[in-house]
């Protein structure tokens, strides 16, 4: 169910729009408590406070959150009617936590069935969510993440357990791998890497790659300077066995406080079955990551 709360009146410090960042108009965060609210609410209300975005506060469930998948086709949960479901909080709950962390514009909303069906419709008008990494076991996340990445194509930030840090993201670090997904991570991370202070490309393109010569080519650091952002190139030249494990090594070593990264390079089955790149961030990761597929 969705109530729409009333706009609350909010200061204006001048600070999120000092730079002009691009705005982020809809975030939706996957919460798993409220009062204390989990780690989604606090980044999603930091994020929607500095970028003037409308929050919606997702719950969801625990009865839902425990999943089951027992082959790589499964679908996510549905509870039967005469299931009971946990005390969750409450519209008026989220609009005070939204409107004591500066966010204006919000919106509740509590996930009771069909997980798979109100991603689709939340994805459908939100342009972020923001989910907690132990909202799920690993296969039962990645179930999760293939229905909101790749079936609908919204881009997220998984938040680490635990996560401490909070945007702005002074230093970004970008995995690029010539693939379309890393391409739409760049630009689905724009707003951030406009106001980052230091940008990292870890560039494992391998030349000129597959891209069929006669198709337009995109050049991330070509991309980013048109939009005023300056970024500094790390080869990487990494085995695929363990390009994971070292570009968490590498991220850490820069000291970055978010990671860019296209999701799902490879079939659903290759990815749920073999791992892979994605799943070694997914799993070992100790910063957010922002997923695109």
């Amino acid at each position: 169910m969705m109530a729409e709360l009333p706009e609350q009146p909010t200061a204006d410090d001048g600070k999120s729009r000092a730079r002009g960042p691009m705005p982020v108009a809809n975030i939706v965060a996957f919460l798993t408590s409220g009062t204390p609210w989990s780690p989604a609410a606090a980044m999603g209300a930091s994020l929607a406070s500095h970028y003037g975005s409308v929050l919606t506060g997702c719950y969801v469930d625990p009865c839902l959150r425990d999943l089951s998948v027992p082959d790589v086709e499964s679908t996510i949960h549905t509870p039967g009617r005469g299931e009971v479901l946990f005390d969750t909080p409450s519209a008026p709950d989220f609009m005070l936590f939204a409107s004591q962390n500066r966010v204006a514009k919000t919106n509740w909303a509590v996930v009771q069935a069909d997980v798979e069906g109100a991603i689709t419709q939340l994805a459908a008008w939100h342009d972020l969510a923001v989910v907690e990494s132990d909202m799920m076991q690993a296969n039962e996340l990645l179930t999760f993440l293939t229905h909101l990445l790749w079936t609908s194509r919204l881009p997220c930030i998984l938040l680490p357990k635990p996560c401490t840090g909070l945007p702005p993201f002074e230093c970004i670090v970008v995995g690029w791998n010539g693939s379309p997904q890393a391409t739409r991570a760049i630009h689905a991370a724009l707003p951030f890497l406009l106001d980052a202070k230091e940008v990292w490309i870890m560039d494992g393109a391998d030349g000129e790659g597959d891209v069929d010569a006669d198709l337009p080519r995109f050049d991330p650091f070509r991309f980013l300077a048109q939009h005023g952002v300056t970024a500094r190139r790390r080869r990487f030249d990494s085995d695929a066995a363990i390009v994971g494990g070292a570009l968490i090594w590498e991220a850490q070593q820069l000291r970055a406080d978010l990671f860019v990264l296209g999701a799902f390079s490879h079939s659903r089955l290759r990815e749920r079955v073999a791992g892979g790149v994605f799943r070694c961030m997914l799993e070992n990761s100790k910063i957010p990551l922002l997923l695109q597929h």
